[in-house]
């Protein structure tokens, strides 16, 4: 599925391009991204290349496994990214994954963006859940993943970047 595209009011989520490299590089390193994604931390334009090159060759639709870039309309730049993958450490449950460049953050962005991408794979998949992981202490990310409608089940420590992590365990079920 080469052009995958979802239009939302002020973005665009696509599959990332190879011109993408130097903004993921960008907001990757951005202090708040780096802190609370630190397993995506992308130290120049190279590594962001090949990353994109593997989300890319790995995009399907169907499983799903389906990482975006989300593009501000009307800037046109590369300011995040969104995806639904199975996350091996959680027994393969779909996960949720956002992520916002500092300077766009805390105006309803990864909120915006998710929705648009939970709408399209409850309507397009046959998933009938996903699950998002939150650490404790990231507040931001918890009050986006509760305007998503996801709810606290429990706590789960697992391997993050090197080291046993504990975070937040929430779900959100289809009811269509």
């Amino acid at each position: 599925m080469k052009d995958f595209r979802i239009e939302t009011p002020n973005l665009i989520l696509r599959k990332f391009s190879p011109f993408d490299s130097k903004d993921v590089a960008y907001y990757s390193q951005q202090p708040n991204v780096a802190y609370w994604m630190s397993d995506m931390v992308l130290h120049n334009e190279s590594k962001a290349l090949s990353w994109i090159n593997r989300v890319n060759e790995r995009f399907d639709a169907t499983e799903p496994f389906i990482i975006l870039g989300i593009e501000h309309k009307i800037e046109g730049t590369c300011i995040g990214v969104v995806g639904v993958h199975p996350k091996a450490e959680l027994d393969n449950e779909f996960e949720i994954l956002y992520g916002i460049s500092d300077n766009y953050q805390k105006k309803g962005y990864a909120t915006e963006a998710s929705k648009a991408l939970i709408q399209w794979v409850f309507k397009n998949t046959k998933l009938k859940s996903l699950t998002a992981i939150v650490k404790p202490e990231n507040v931001s990310s918890k009050i986006t993943i509760e305007k998503l409608g996801f709810e606290y089940v429990d706590t789960k420590v697992i391997p993050y970047d090197g080291n046993m992590c504990k975070f937040n365990y929430y779900k959100l079920y289809n009811n269509q």
